[in-house]
């Protein structure tokens, strides 16, 4: 059953009144002895240094009635006529208001030293746990370890349980085995969900005992902070909410280093895992080119050899020529992807005439093209474009031959070019299948493979070498189907300043 506060408080008053009485009593008691052998003013002394010492170690309420009950006894035992209040002199009625004056001093400069020490060694204890906090933080690896830290700190300064409730890869919380309260986990989403710049009242989310505090970070919040305080009534004073304030920030921050560095070793784990890729396939396109070129070589001597080879012989080295050329063509491909991903693209650009190079690709490609129309529109005079001859006419290469691979024989392929404002258009069109639905992005990636005839599969790395060539140009390329069907690649590069134009323009009369 619970106290009234006012019986308390009458209670405690009690209490140190009988305190204040026997303290002065004893007092009073040894000085009547020496009443006749110490002077007065060294009486009024020791009561002053009574009031002192109980305002240094018991607090300001009983130093107060200490100094009453010690001027009393003071004024009835001490002051002439001794064992009555009836002074005569006016002169003692001044040193009796001198005593209460300078009891009531020291009662109050003392009290507010005490005051002051315990502030003091409670900003130093705060101050320590803060500290001892960022250590434990600092030292942490995993977002499990931050947990430990937290409860100690919360049940140090706050006389509270505290669990932290951290998000999973899609950003939902979940919660963990520590906390043995039940939690709200739709507030606790809301709160982790709040934006960084809400306003300061709204950090901490109360719901009955639980104090719901999100754990923020440079750009988002990390997690959330729940604390279980003793009592539904329980509130925070200012100074523990600023101290509160202060480890939030701290376990956010500690959080975002653990996210960070989480980014950077699955980026370094990516980039190693790239490289090592990369030198696989260098070492692998160097050690079968060179044998199977030596194949090729060896088929064309024997088509050239006298007497001629027989029919059916001669379809059988054919069609084996055929095979190492397309293997040829994979291994080109996987030498291309490697150097273009090790970064040694650099580009030998020169100012060259589109038409060439499209011509010279559908040269290259004459034997995949076989049986195929291909048909090339462009404006009548396309401006010089600085680009590297080479790798254009590798890009107009895997798009020609990736419209044979999925066009049946027979198909037609429209190359078209045009200026459209500073920049170039090219497209590459078929009246084929088209692609697969929904994969129009998909198709560009390293290794993918689309719907192709039976026999012409490929590594599936052409269109991605593709599009990290006009990249690398300043350019940019995207898929798309075609309204009467068929495959629809369009790709843009800059026209630039061509210093041939300029010249032909200055010489103009």
């Amino acid at each position: 059953m619970s106290v009234p506060a006012s019986v308390t408080a009458l209670l405690n008053f009690a209490r140190d009144g009988i305190a204040a009485g026997f303290l002065v009593g004893v007092t009073t008691l040894s000085l009547i002895p020496l009443t006749h052998h110490l002077m007065l003013a060294n009486i009024l002394v020791l009561y002053l240094l009574l009031v002192f010492l109980v305002a240094v170690k018991i607090g300001r309420r009983l130093s107060i009635l200490v100094s009453i009950l010690s001027l009393f006894a003071f004024a009835y035992y001490f002051v002439p006529p001794h064992q009555s209040f009836n002074i005569v002199d006016q002169q003692y009625w001044l040193i009796l208001g001198f005593m209460l004056t300078i009891s009531l001093i020291t009662t109050h400069l003392t009290t507010g030293l005490h005051i002051q020490v315990a502030i003091t060694e409670n900003r130093e204890r705060r101050i320590r746990s803060l500290y001892e906090l960022s250590s434990a933080l600092t030292g942490i690896v995993t977002r499990d370890q931050v947990v430990a830290p937290c409860s100690h700190f919360a049940d140090v300064n706050f006389n509270a349980k505290a669990s932290i409730i951290l998000p999973d890869h899609n950003n939902r919380l979940f919660s963990d085995s520590y906390h043995q309260e039940p939690l709200d986990i739709r507030m606790a989403q809301t709160v982790y969900e709040q934006k960084k710049d809400a306003p300061a009242g709204a950090l901490f989310h109360r719901h009955d005992r639980l104090l719901y505090i999100p754990l923020p970070g440079s750009k988002k919040n990390h997690g959330i902070l729940v604390l279980t305080l003793h009592a539904s009534h329980d509130e925070l004073s200012p100074e523990q909410t600023s101290l509160l304030k202060t480890c939030i920030a701290l376990v956010g921050l500690a959080l975002e280093r653990l996210s960070f560095a989480t980014k950077v070793q699955q980026t370094a784990l990516e980039i190693e895992a790239e490289r090592l890729r990369n030198a696989l396939l260098s070492s692998l396109s160097h050690d079968l080119r060179t044998p199977i070129a030596a194949m090729a070589g060896i088929a064309d001597t024997m088509q050239l050899r006298h007497p001629p080879l027989s029919e059916i012989h001669n379809d059988l080295l054919n069609t084996m020529r055929n095979q190492m050329r397309l293997v040829l063509s994979d291994i080109d491909k996987l030498l291309d992807m490697a150097r273009l991903h090790k970064g040694h693209a650099l580009l030998h650009k020169e100012w060259q005439l589109l038409e060439e190079v499209i011509g010279s690709a559908i040269k290259t490609a004459a034997i995949v093209l076989s049986g195929y129309q291909v048909q090339v529109h462009s404006d009548e005079e396309l401006p010089l474009l600085e680009m590297d001859a080479m790798l254009m006419e590798r890009v107009f290469c895997n798009l020609l031959e990736n419209a044979a691979r999925h066009t049946p024989v027979g198909s037609r392929i429209d190359i078209a070019a045009h200026i459209k404002g500073d920049r170039l258009v090219v497209t590459v069109s078929d009246n084929g299948p088209g692609l697969p639905r929904g994969q129009e992005e998909a198709i560009f990636e390293k290794f993918m493979h689309g719907r192709s005839k039976a026999g012409t599969g490929g590594v599936g790395l052409g269109l991605s070498i593709v599009r990290a060539v006009i990249e690398a140009h300043g350019g940019a390329i995207q898929a798309s189907n075609q309204q009467g069907g068929g495959a629809r690649f369009e790709f843009f590069l800059p026209v630039g300043n061509s210093p041939f134009s300029t010249l032909d323009a200055e010489r103009l009369p």
